[in-house]
């Protein structure tokens, strides 16, 4: 007997970490294929799991089941004495992040945001006391539901929040991230760091900014002038856009040494803005090509596709390079056009299926996404500018009608990544989809 115990320590002293790991994982599989009491949790089961479940089993625990807003319901176990609010929410977040690893989701929740912006519910009564017992608040065991063969404690909460769910969204927009990266072939890629030089820094707050253009980059970037100390303006409009566009108003990652840049990828809040592909497009060709404020465009681009797609082209428009149309435009840009970083897509510029964006903010919930993120990061209270509507949504279908289908088409192919990747259709702006 005692060889044996020998002969079996020194076997398990031999084994490598994976091999302890794919031991105790596939004992757990034979323990939860063998009684019914597991038959509900999932293969890749955590030891923590089996042993709340048959805590569940024998009365000492409760399951809670939190109801997130359109959310699949999360379900938690707790103890049934001795466990508070404060108890409780770290089990919410406990549960919650192992969701989200089993989901592959990039997902990164700033949990103290959460629990200042929302209230957990039960019965209607708000649980607003974390060292208070959750057995005071009504949350006790209670034969209420019944499942399979075996009797489930069940409880109701629900996570809510007046108004706007800013943190609902953000996991709804960053799964909607991940499933699209994995899905339609834009997984992870190996970037170069001078690949990096739309991420902006803001080392005081641990944040990386990828600005896009025509998404509020510039009052994004006033912002990040004043957070890290470059401007003292109290107002962000009082910046003046040619300053906050300025090379050395804001700080790049690329222009970190390379430890420096693995260290802000790791450990900083990343964000980035997006907007609906076509209607950025339009906003990028009516502030360039229609305004007459700068002829820079006109005769940067304008003359070059003029002369390449207009037949009698008249001698002044080939030497000032205005009047482009917006079909010359889109052939341009469908051609060999993708360059400039006012219409390349977001997925060249932020590389959003390499890079671990904590935050996605969308230009049609502009206002609402800052707040959201400026009170995640711990950001001193500062007004982000409202945008008034250049009202670029509603002229969509009259500059789209002078393109074809074959057109639109190629369009929807140049910018399928940001389409699929951040969730918009064609129908929503158009009010149609492709054939």
């Amino acid at each position: 007997m005692d060889d044996d115990k020998q002969n079996l320590e020194q076997e398990l002293d031999n084994l490598s970490y994976e091999d302890l790991c794919e031991i105790t994982q596939s004992s757990l599989r034979r323990l939860i294929a063998a009684d019914p009491l597991l038959q509900d949790l999932p293969g890749d089961v955590t030891t923590e799991e089996v042993l709340a479940q048959i805590a569940v089993a024998q009365g000492k625990s409760i399951t809670v089941v939190v109801l997130r807003h359109y959310e699949t319901p999360l379900h938690v176990v707790i103890p049934q004495l001795g466990t508070t609010v404060r108890d409780l929410k770290r089990a919410i977040q406990r549960n919650f992040t192992l969701r989200q690893q089993r989901l592959r989701s990039k997902t990164k929740i700033s949990w103290g945001y959460v629990w200042r912006t929302y209230d957990l519910l039960h019965w209607g009564k708000p649980m607003s006391k974390d060292g208070e017992l959750v057995s005071n608040y009504g949350v006790v065991n209670s034969a209420g539901m019944v499942g399979f063969d075996r009797l489930i404690f069940g409880q109701l909460l629900v996570l809510v929040v007046q108004g706007r769910y800013p943190w609902l969204e953000q996991v709804t927009r960053q799964e909607q991230l991940t499933r699209g990266c994995t899905r339609y072939g834009g997984g992870a890629r190996r970037i170069d760091y001078d690949q990096l030089d739309h991420v902006l820094v803001d080392h005081k707050h641990k944040m990386l900014y990828c600005y896009v253009p025509k998404v509020a980059c510039t009052n994004w970037k006033r912002l990040l002038m004043v957070l890290t100390g470059t401007s003292s303006s109290s107002n962000l409009v009082d910046i003046p856009g040619s300053l906050a566009h300025a090379d050395n108003s804001t700080l790049r990652l690329s222009q970190l040494d390379p430890p420096a840049v693995r260290h802000c990828l790791e450990h900083y809040t990343a964000f980035v803005m997006v907007r609906h592909p076509f209607e950025r497009l339009l906003s990028a060709y009516r502030n360039k090509f229609e305004n007459t404020y700068s002829q820079y465009f006109q005769l940067r681009y304008g003359r070059t596709i003029i002369r390449k797609y207009r037949h009698n082209a008249t001698d002044s428009d080939l030497d000032t390079g205005t009047n482009v149309t917006f079909r010359e435009f889109v052939w341009y840009v469908l051609e060999d056009g993708s360059a400039n970083e006012h219409w390349a897509p977001v997925f060249d510029l932020c590389h959003p299926c390499s890079l671990n964006y904590s935050f996605i903010g969308r230009y049609e919930t502009l206002v609402e996404d800052a707040a959201a993120l400026l009170d995640m990061i711990g950001a001193p209270p500062i007004a982000f500018p409202f945008t008034r509507s250049s009202n670029t949504s509603h002229k969509l279908r009259t500059y789209f009608q002078q393109l074809s289908m074959d057109d639109i088409r190629g369009l929807y192919k140049k910018y399928e990544y940001d389409f699929r990747l951040f969730g918009y259709t064609l129908e929503d702006l158009l009010g149609f989809d492709l054939p």
